[in-house]
């Protein structure tokens, strides 16, 4: 039996063995780390002499010291992907309606032919090609596909299968642009709104009006209103009570939520008079009690209201009655609407972001970018008449003409045209 020779505790093995009668050098070492059955791996390196395994052992130990060593391991970066995936959501750091959604995040990655290719065979050149496939999809769907792939070369870094992270040069390898332009978030005008409030008064043939009514009026998440209890409905203190959403899980099928959107979800909404007079209407001709004791609840198929159905009534009520862009309209337009006459009416993008239940007032800034734009303008243009009224202005400025001046220009004007007088002409021209 061929003589073994330890290297001490954390410094491998080195031993000689023979194979079809010729003798040969061996050094192996336990990694610290396991393969995909959870067995400790070894690296095992071969020579003619003692000498020269000897050398090539140092160098693993030299490379594990300085986190620079690669395991050989083969690894398809989609693997690696779909592992990180399944990772977050096994730890609870997933939803099911999350990790659904990464999972169809997950499905766009593998299109593109990096996705099958050994994570240590990605050249540059691979990377550079998915950025460029990439750039078909929209700037949301981007972010989350370069966050996937970013945090998968990581991984790799991590488990020592590759020695840097590619995209860690954030100037060659950027988040791409997508080649489409980015949708307008906008809500109705104030003449579609009343267009699509007159329609939604006269026609009471389609359903969910009175869901299509709260989310306009409260500014409220489709989701949300479809998980209203009926507890929810706070009349002795005018508040409504929003706790969870509806949601789907990792089998795209609707459930009900634990809990909101976001931490910030779970708010108390006051419910002026409109509001309550919505409710209780609908409480009095349309509401059914039910075992799952909600607000909103399909007695006929036993099953949860989806906002896919409500939002494909929608579409077809603002067709039929072209109300905004017809069909190619979405029901989220009137939790915007909503928010977008809040702003008109000079509400502060604070308490607009309590209310509508964003996790940053930045979320709401920059949503409602251009809202808040005009409003701005409007309130400057305010803010100046106000200062100029109060003669607070270092320069004064008053559009208004004193009477006994504007009598003396048109006199003096009616005169110069009565003697066809030149200079008349010329004022005409600066005037156009």
């Amino acid at each position: 039996m061929p003589k073994t020779r330890s290297r001490g505790n954390g410094e491998g093995t080195i031993f000689k063995r023979e194979k079809n009668g010729k003798m040969y050098w061996v050094a192996e070492y336990t990694l610290d780390m396991v393969d995909k059955n959870g067995r400790r791996k070894r690296r095992t390196v071969y020579g003619k002499t003692r000498q020269e395994v000897k050398t090539k052992l140092e160098k693993i130990l030299v490379e594990l010291n300085t986190n620079t060593y690669v395991d050989k391991s083969k690894v398809i970066f989609k693997d690696l992907c779909k592992e990180f995936i399944d990772s977050g959501y096994k730890m609870n750091k997933l939803s099911e309606s999350s990790y659904l959604r990464k999972m169809h995040t997950y499905n766009d990655i593998c299109e593109h032919y990096m996705a099958d290719m050994e994570i240590q065979k990605i050249k540059e050149s691979d990377v550079k090609d998915f950025l460029f496939f990439i750039t078909k999809y929209s700037n949301s769907v981007i972010g989350k596909i370069y966050g996937i792939v970013n945090n998968t070369f990581k991984r790799a870094v991590r488990k020592n299968i590759i020695s840097y992270n590619i995209l860690d040069d954030k100037i060659e390898f950027c988040k791409p642009k997508s080649v489409k332009k980015d949708k307008v978030v906008h809500g109705f005008t104030v003449d579609e709104q009343q267009k699509f409030l007159k329609a939604l008064k006269e026609d009471t043939s389609y359903k969910y009006h009175y869901h299509f009514l709260l989310s306009l009026y409260t500014g409220m998440r489709m989701g949300e209103i479809n998980a209203l209890d009926i507890d929810d409905i706070d009349f002795e203190n005018k508040m409504i009570h929003v706790r969870r959403t509806l949601t789907k899980d990792k089998n795209d099928i609707t459930i009900m939520g634990t809990y909101a959107k976001t931490k910030n979800g779970v708010r108390d909404i006051i419910m002026d008079d409109q509001v309550e007079y919505i409710i209780r209407q609908y409480l009095k001709n349309e509401y059914i009690p039910n075992k799952e004791h909600l607000l909103f609840y399909n007695i006929k198929k036993d099953c949860y209201y989806t906002t896919g159905q409500i939002n494909m009534v929608f579409k077809r009520f603002c067709e039929h009655y072209n109300i905004g862009i017809g069909y190619d309209v979405n029901q989220h337009m009137l939790r915007h609407t909503f928010a977008t006459r809040c702003i008109e009416s000079g509400m502060p993008a604070n308490v607009l972001s309590k209310i509508m239940g964003h996790a940053d007032i930045r979320t709401t800034l920059e949503i409602y970018c251009d809202v808040f734009n005009n409003y701005e303008k409007v309130h400057a243009n305010r803010t100046y008449d106000y200062l100029n009224k109060n003669q607070l202005l270092l320069t004064k400025h008053n559009d208004v003409i004193p009477t006994k001046e504007l009598n003396f220009m048109v006199e003096k004007l009616q005169k110069m045209y009565q003697k066809q007088d030149d200079n008349l002409i010329k004022i005409m021209k600066l005037i156009k």
